[in-house]
């Protein structure tokens, strides 16, 4: 067994119990698999020593299923909701990561193999959460990262996570466009480019719209940047013009860039 420091066997011994009791309830064969794939030895000793080390309290329940990850709702010692997203290290999407990785130049050295290239992948999505947020995009706030496990805040309440803007139905369209348009202008200025933004990594909650899956973010000076803005435009401007938004993928970035 691969120890990473000293951790509490009863944490460890409560979340195998946890993830079995997901994995018996699952009539899904592939679901089933995700939860082995997501809970290797490593990743239950990491969750255990941030129990230990009282970044979390406990793992709740599964959230979400992304193409390179899963998210869970998790809650601190005092309480308050968190969302843990733990990025799986047997990843069929490892090409396309390796993709938005090459050429940022906050990952030229980063280590050889798939584990280090996860690794890697996990603390960029960190990093850009940190630089959207601080530029004021509205993302959730990043708390804490450590090897394949994001800590993040949560969107959502006890009772659902915020459901995605392709799920919902907006009551003022042009209203919602320009509160993204915002978080657009935000990331824009805090020097990144989200690269894979659309209907379906947008939350809607409490009013406003989230921009969520920001792993793939890079900054202007990345070759592909300018390609990836272009596309984020393209996607949001399709998706509101056909809620009756007057805008185009051009108008769109000269909105962005206008700051």
């Amino acid at each position: 067994m691969t120890h990473i420091g000293m951790i509490d066997d009863r944490a460890l011994h409560r979340l195998e119990r946890q993830i079995d009791s997901w994995r018996s309830r699952s009539r899904d064969g592939d679901e089933r698999k995700t939860y082995d794939e997501v809970f290797d030895q490593r990743t239950l000793l990491l969750i255990a020593k941030l129990i230990n080390d009282g970044v979390l309290s406990t793992v709740d329940y599964p959230v979400a299923t992304g193409k390179e990850g899963n998210v869970f709702h998790a809650t601190t010692r005092d309480g308050a909701a968190l969302a843990l997203k733990i990025y799986r290290v047997s990843n069929s999407t490892f090409k396309t990561i390796a993709t938005y990785i090459q050429g940022d130049s906050r990952f030229r050295n980063i280590g050889r193999g798939h584990r280090a290239m996860i690794y890697a992948w996990a603390q960029k999505e960190y990093k850009n959460l940190l630089g959207m947020s601080a530029a004021g995009a509205r993302v959730p706030k990043a708390i804490e990262q450590r090897n394949n496990i994001l800590a993040m805040s949560y969107i959502g309440d006890e009772t659902r996570p915020a459901p995605s803007l392709r799920e919902v139905r907006l009551d003022d369209p042009v209203a919602g466009f320009e509160d993204l348009l915002e978080t657009m202008r935000a990331i824009h200025r805090g020097g990144l480019v989200h690269g894979d933004l659309s209907e379906y990594n947008v939350l809607v909650w409490e009013g406003h719209l989230w921009v969520i899956d920001c792993g793939q973010a890079v900054p202007h000076a990345h070759p592909r940047s300018e390609e990836w803005f272009l596309r984020d435009c393209t996607n949001i401007a399709r998706y509101f013009h056909r809620l009756g938004v007057e805008t185009d993928p051009k108008s769109l970035g000269e909105r962005i860039r206008a700051e």
